[in-house]
């Protein structure tokens, strides 16, 4: 039986796109009859030394971090070996491919043994500065000779641009059994969503300050906030915010009740959100940058220049009062995004990993 281990940042147990990716592949390994490990990492940016003494004292003499040793927000095939605060070599497990799934992960990943695996980096953004990496970090990485896979476009230049070969094309997906039209398209009220995060490149107050001048316009918009931490600023009583959404609240309260998704970042390896709010039904009025245009276009979507505030509120006023068009674009989008699913994707991970064993 084949091996496959995925390894990955610290888990916080907090929802996160580039984990859920990860996780999906996992589940579908396992269905394939793969036997699969995810190992996490403890201090991965640290040296190893000092990564041990910290992870003695917080797992073992006084908790200080927010690490966990456990994943509820995800459904993960209880055959699927989970290691946690992995440091040494010996903690990983031996296996036939291993996937450094982030730049923090990759030296790591780099540096173990042939016995853990033929290395593989699975590239899902552009962690830049932006992620608290030094500049050029993420390019090195690129050059550790591990073979890249990365999901979008975008991200074939930028690792193209650092040197090394053509990286191996893996388009993300979404979960069509968790996605899907369950409300119709027509006579929705006049609501828009928006992906509440902490990650400044997601730009949740810039699209807080876009819906406000909207409401000048349309008094009776409603804003539907959403995600996995607190809001970042206080809320006006039209913006409701949930926290933490399951599958389901998503998918029939949140996506399921807006006319549009709101989807304003400056970097995105993929951008997941707007693909489950296509086939929600919403039509999404999105930045114009890498990670979404591998899916979104002018035909099934609004785009927009990331830093033009106010081409976002016009183009969002437009919707909201043309019906005809907001129902044009949210139904191409909802029949163009069923192409991206678990199934295709799987199939094309494992003619890159039988092309490199």
């Amino acid at each position: 039986m084949t091996k496959i281990t995925f390894v990955l940042p610290t888990n916080y147990n907090k929802p996160m796109g580039g984990f859920k990716i990860v996780y999906q592949y996992a589940n579908w390994l396992i269905e394939q009859g793969f036997k699969v490990s995810i190992c996490y990492c403890y201090g991965s940016n640290e040296s190893k030394s000092y990564a041990a003494i910290k992870r003695l004292v917080d797992t073992r003499i006084i908790k200080f971090s927010r690490r966990e040793t456990k994943v509820t927000w995800f459904a993960l095939n209880k055959s699927i070996e989970l290691v946690y605060n992995c440091i040494f070599s010996q903690e990983f497990p031996d296996s036939d491919i291993i996937f450094a799934t982030s730049a923090r992960t990759a030296p790591v990943v780099s540096s173990l043994p042939k016995e853990k695996g033929r290395k593989f980096y699975f590239i899902q953004g552009y962690e830049s500065i932006g992620f608290g990496n030094k500049e050029g970090f993420a390019e090195e990485t690129y050059n550790l000779g591990m073979t890249n896979i990365v999901i979008s476009n975008e991200l074939r230049q930028k690792v193209l641009s650092s040197g090394v070969e053509v990286p191996e094309y893996l388009p993300n997906f979404y979960n069509h059994n968790e996605f899907y039209l369950e409300n119709p398209i027509e006579k929705r009220k006049n609501i828009v969503c928006l992906l509440n995060h902490v990650q400044e490149t997601k730009r949740t107050k810039l699209g807080l300050e876009i819906l406000r001048e909207v409401k000048k316009t349309i008094p009776d918009l409603e804003v539907q906030l959403f995600g996995a931490y607190d809001p970042v600023e206080k809320l006006e009583d039209w913006i409701h915010f949930t926290k933490n959404a399951n599958t389901e609240k998503l998918r029939k309260d949140i996506y399921g009740e807006s006319k549009i998704y709101l989807l304003p970042s400056i970097l995105e390896g993929w951008g997941l959100t707007g693909m489950e709010a296509m086939a929600s039904g919403a039509a999404v009025v999105a930045s114009r940058i890498g990670g979404i245009m591998d899916y979104a276009n002018q035909e099934n979507s609004i785009l927009v220049t990331p830093d033009d505030k106010e081409t976002f509120i016009t183009e969002i006023i437009n919707i909201l009062q043309n019906e005809e068009k907001q129902l044009k674009i949210a139904k191409r989008g909802n029949e163009d995004i069923k192409q991206y699913s678990i199934e295709k994707s799987g199939k094309q991970l494992l003619q890159i990993i039988n092309s490199k064993v």
